[in-house]
C-alpha cells in the first residue's frame, strides 16, 4: 500500500473507532441519567463507600497513608487523582467511566481491525459498547471499570506487537498490564503469559534476532514493573514488608477454599462485608488463632496456610469446588457483590434492554464459535487463549464474583466478533458442513454457559436487600419495606432479609409486624444475640416486658458482657 492508501486507511479506521466511541459514550451516559436516583448512588455502600473514602484521603494529600495495601490501589488512586481536579463527587466517577468505557468500546475496535479487519473491527467496538454488564460496571463505582478498561489496552497493545517490531508496543503491553495486576490481583497471572509471547511473537513468528527479542521482553517487563515496584516500595516503606501488590491473599484464598466455602464471598464473619471489617477480621482472628501481634504479611500467610490445611483435608470436595468455581466463572449469571445489575436495569431502560439480549451467556457460545473458526491462525492468536484459561484459573483458584471475570470479556467479544465475519464468510462461500460443526460446537457451549447453576432467586434477593437496606439509612422507609419485603420473598430463608424488614419497620412505626418479621429472623438464626436484643426492645416497646426480659436473657446468654441487655434486665425485673 503506497502512502495515500495508508493515509486513507487511517482516515477510515479513525473514524469508525469515533462512530463507537460516540455510540458507546451515548449508551453509557444514557444509563447514568436514568440510574442518578438510583440508592446505591445517592448513598455508595460497601466497596464503594470504602474506594470514596480512600480517594478522598488521597486528593486530600494522603498519597502514601499509612497502613500495608489491603485491596487492590489502583482505582482509589486513579479516583484520588480525580477528585484532586474535579472535587469529590460520585458524579465525576460515572462521568470519567463513561468515557474511558466507551474509549475502551473504540479501543477493542481498532485491535479487531488490526488482527481480523474492517468488519470484525465494527463488530468487535460495537458489542463492546452494547455489552450489559460493561454498561452496569462503568456506571457503578467499582474498579471492574478501570479493569475492564485497561484489559482493552491489553489487547490492543497485543494486537499492535503481532504487526510492530518496534518497542512501544510491549511497553504499553506491559504497563497496562502491571496496571491491571493493581487494580485486580488475579491478573498477575497474566504476567508470565505476556512474556512468554513477546519471546515466541518476536523470534519465531517475526524472526529478530536474539538482542531485540530480549529488548522487547525487557520492555514489556520494565512496563510492568514500574507500577508494581512502587507498589512494593509504598508498602515497604509504610510497614516494612516488601509486597508488589496487597496482603489480601490469604484471606481471599481461604474465603474461596475453607471448609465452608461454596464457590461465592463470604466474609469472615457474618455481615462484616465491608472492607474495613475484612480487614479488621482478618486480623484480629488470626491473632486471637496465634496468639499474638501479626504483621499484615502474617496475617495472609495464616489464612493460606489454614485454607491449605482444609484442602488436603478433604481433596475430594477440593476438586469438586474448584470444578464447580470454573463452571461458575464461565456461566451467563452476573453473581453480584452489593450492588446488583438487576437493581440498576429496572431503572434504566438501555441497561435493561442491552443486557437480556447481549450478555455473557450470549457472547462466551460465540467466542468459541470463533475461536473455532480462526483455528487456522493458532500460532498467532494462541496469547488469548491462554490469557483467558489463566483468568479463569485465577478466578476460580478464588471465589466467583461478575466483576471478577469482567476482564476477560474483552477477549471473548474480539473471538465473537471474528467468529460472525468467518459465520457470514461460510455461508456466502455455502460450506455447510463446516457451519454446521461451528453451530453445534456453540449450541453445546451455549447449553452449558446458560445452564442454571446458581441460586439466582437468592442472590438477586441479597441485591434487593441491600438496595433496602439503602434506602432506609435515607429514610425512605416505604420503599425500603417495599424492596426488604420483596427481598424475604425471594429469600424465605434468609435471617438477614427478615432482620432488616424488621428494622426498617420499627423505623417506621410498625411494631406489630416488626416483631413478626424479628421471630421469623430467629428461627432461621436462633443463636444470634442482635436478634434477640432488637427483638426485645420491640416486644419492650409493645409493652410486653416479661417477653422482652426473656429475649434480654437469651442475648446474655450469647453475649454475656451485653451491658444494655444488663441493663434491661434490672429495669423490667421484679422491683
Amino acid at each position: 500500500m503506497n502512502g495515500a492508501g495508508r493515509v486513507g486507511e487511517a482516515y477510515r479506521a479513525g473514524r469508525r473507532e469515533a462512530v463507537v466511541f460516540g455510540a458507546a459514550l451515548l449508551i453509557r451516559l444514557a444509563h447514568v441519567v436514568a440510574t442518578w436516583n438510583v440508592a446505591f448512588v445517592q448513598r455508595p455502600v460497601g466497596d464503594a463507600a470504602g474506594y470514596l473514602a480512600w480517594a478522598q484521603r488521597i486528593a486530600g494529600g494522603e498519597w502514601l497513608g499509612t497502613e500495608a495495601f489491603y485491596q487492590a490501589p489502583a482505582y482509589p488512586y486513579v479516583l484520588g487523582a480525580l477528585f484532586s481536579v474535579f472535587g469529590p463527587e460520585v458524579a465525576v466517577v460515572r462521568a470519567a467511566q463513561a468515557l474511558w468505557g466507551a474509549a475502551s468500546a473504540a479501543v477493542l475496535c481498532w485491535a479487531g481491525g488490526v488482527l481480523f479487519g474492517r468488519r470484525t473491527a465494527w463488530a468487535a467496538g460495537l458489542m463492546h459498547a452494547l455489552y450489559g454488564p460493561a454498561v452496569f460496571f462503568d456506571g457503578i463505582v467499582q474498579k471492574a471499570a478501570l479493569a475492564g478498561a485497561l484489559t482493552c489496552v491489553v489487547v490492543a497493545g497485543v494486537a499492535a506487537c503481532t504487526r510492530s517490531a518496534r518497542y512501544v508496543a510491549p511497553t504499553v503491553v506491559g504497563g497496562a498490564a502491571g496496571l491491571l495486576a493493581l487494580t485486580r490481583e488475579n491478573a498477575l497471572a497474566w504476567l508470565p503469559v505476556l512474556l512468554v509471547f513477546m519471546v515466541v511473537e518476536s523470534r519465531w513468528r517475526q524472526g529478530l534476532r536474539w538482542r531485540t527479542v530480549a529488548w522487547r521482553a525487557a520492555a514489556l517487563g520494565a512496563g510492568a514493573l514500574l507500577w508494581l515496584v512502587a507498589a512494593g516500595a509504598r508498602n515497604a516503606a509504610v510497614t516494612g514488608e516488601w509486597s508488589v501488590s496487597t496482603f489480601q491473599f490469604g484471606p481471599n484464598l481461604y474465603i474461596g477454599n475453607g471448609a465452608e466455602a461454596d464457590g461465592r464471598y463470604r466474609p469472615l464473619v457474618r455481615g462484616h462485608e465491608t472492607p474495613e471489617f475484612e480487614r479488621q477480621d482478618a486480623t484480629r482472628l488470626a491473632e486471637e488463632a496465634l496468639g499474638r501481634e501479626l504483621t499484615a504479611a502474617e496475617v495472609s500467610r495464616y489464612w493460606a496456610g489454614r485454607a491449605w490445611a482444609e484442602m488436603r483435608a478433604a481433596p475430594g470436595r477440593s476438586v469438586r469446588l474448584l470444578g464447580l468455581k470454573a463452571l461458575l466463572t464461565w456461566n451467563r449469571y452476573e453473581v453480584p457483590d452489593v450492588e446488583g445489575l438487576a437493581v440498576y436495569a429496572g431503572q434504566s431502560a438501555v441497561l435493561r434492554g442491552v443486557s437480556r439480549v447481549w450478555h455473557f451467556g450470549v457472547v462466551a457460545p460465540l467466542a468459541v464459535g470463533g475461536i473455532v473458526l480462526t483455528r487456522r491462525r493458532w500460532r498467532e492468536l494462541w496469547v488469548f487463549y491462554v490469557l483467558a484459561a489463566a483468568l479463569t484459573g485465577a478466578v476460580a483458584l478464588f471465589y466467583v464474583l461478575a466483576r471478577y471475570r469482567f476482564p476477560m470479556v474483552p477477549i471473548l467479544v474480539l473471538f465473537a466478533a471474528a467468529g460472525v465475519g468467518e459465520a457470514v464468510d461460510l455461508v456466502r462461500q455455502r460450506r455447510w458442513k463446516a457451519l454446521s460443526v461451528t453451530a453445534g460446537v456453540v449450541a453445546l457451549v451455549a447449553v452449558v454457559v446458560n445452564w442454571p447453576v446458581q441460586d439466582e432467586r437468592r442472590l438477586e434477593a441479597l441485591a434487593q436487600m441491600n438496595l433496602g437496606v439503602v434506602l432506609a439509612q435515607r429514610g425512605e422507609l416505604t420503599e425500603a419495606t417495599t424492596w426488604l419485603q420483596a427481598a424475604v420473598r425471594g429469600c424465605p430463608g434468609s435471617a438477614e432479609a427478615h432482620f432488616n424488614l424488621a428494622q426498617a419497620l420499627m423505623l417506621a412505626g410498625r411494631d406489630e409486624e416488626a416483631i413478626a418479621a424479628y421471630r421469623e429472623a430467629l428461627r432461621w438464626a436462633p443463636q444470634v444475640a442482635e436478634v434477640h436484643f432488637f427483638l426485645a426492645q420491640a416486644l419492650e416497646r409493645t409493652g410486653r416486658t416479661a417477653e422482652a426480659v426473656t429475649h434480654y436473657r437469651s442475648v446474655l446468654r450469647l453475649a454475656p458482657d451485653d451491658a444494655e441487655a444488663l441493663a434491661a434486665i434490672h429495669r423490667l425485673g421484679p422491683k
